[in-house]
């Protein structure tokens, strides 16, 4: 498993990490459902599962379920200011535009 990052995304999750007392150990990846633009992804601390694949960035440890990881191939993790874009590298660009979910008309 790949996660492509960069190293303020890296210091925005260990400040996250460090206010955590019980941090489970890994950074997950998941699918935090469909919107009109397809597929939605997050990011949770959790544990890592007998189902997981792993990939290790500058002290972060990252878990995705491999059956997701089949499904959707190497993703993309950014620090955006206010929130973590989580997307696959392959994705193509959003679409959105005709439903009133994302403004779109």
């Amino acid at each position: 498993m790949k996660i492509l990052t960069n190293q303020d995304t890296i210091d925005a999750i260990k400040e996250v990490i460090e206010q955590q007392p019980d941090f489970p150990g890994t950074v997950r990846l998941y699918l935090a459902g469909m919107g009109c633009s397809g597929p939605n992804f997050g990011l949770s601390l959790d544990s890592v599962k007998d189902t997981d694949l792993m990939d290790e960035s500058n002290e972060i440890t990252f878990v995705m379920d491999k059956d997701l990881y089949d499904q959707v191939g190497e993703m993309k993790v950014e620090f955006l200011g206010n929130g973590y874009l989580v997307v696959p590298v392959n994705q193509p660009e959003s679409s959105c535009g005709s439903c009133s979910a994302c403004g779109g008309h």
